[in-house]
């Protein structure tokens, strides 16, 4: 082999080695990436909105909203569609979403895991018209989320339940309410 021929084979070894390196230094870099963002979908906030029956309230409908993630939500802002009229103070006190409005009127500075709020939205046989909860938030690193959810009342209310059959007399249906709303405190002690 020539001196020529070695030194074009080296030159072209030496470029292939620098493409390699090139080439692994951008899996590392992309590999550490999807690790951090890995990292930072496992353990972010979730804030999540969803509404549930009240227990032993026929007809009551609650908005939870609760942070399903695994840290701490900043600067959280919750929005409804519809929204609230001009004037709040014009709605009439017995006006469910005159309260939550209020509640929701300014960011919230910070929210736990699993820490839920909680808003009547229907008491009795109001009607319910299906809306959106709009939700910004940081996560812990100052990364910005966003959530719309259509909320369709639907199911809920559509749902069905059963009760025991052995119940008729309305008296008898008050006092098995009373006792299992015992049960319940004793087991939230």
């Amino acid at each position: 082999m020539t001196s020529e021929t070695a030194a074009t084979v080296s030159a072209v070894a030496a470029a292939v080695s620098t493409v390699l390196t090139l080439v692994v230094v951008v899996v590392a870099v992309r590999s550490l990436a999807a690790t951090r963002k890995d990292s930072r979908d496992r353990s972010r906030p979730v804030i999540v909105p969803e509404l549930q029956r009240e227990l032993l309230s026929h007809g009551t409908i609650n908005l939870l909203i609760r942070n399903l993630g695994a840290s701490v939500a900043a600067d959280v802002s919750v929005k409804f569609e519809p929204g609230p009229p001009g004037d709040l103070d014009a709605l009439p006190n017995d006006n469910m979403w005159k309260w939550i409005f209020q509640a929701y009127a300014r960011p919230i500075a910070s929210w736990a895991p699993t820490w839920t709020l909680s808003n009547i939205v229907r008491a009795g046989q109001e009607q319910l018209d299906p809306f959106a909860v709009i939700v910004n938030y940081a996560g812990p690193d100052g990364t910005p989320y966003t959530g719309r959810y259509e909320i369709d009342p639907t199911p809920i209310l559509k749902g069905t339940s059963s009760g025991p059959s052995d119940m008729t007399d309305p008296f008898d249906w008050e006092k098995r309410k009373v006792r299992a709303l015992e049960a319940l405190v004793q087991q939230s002690r």
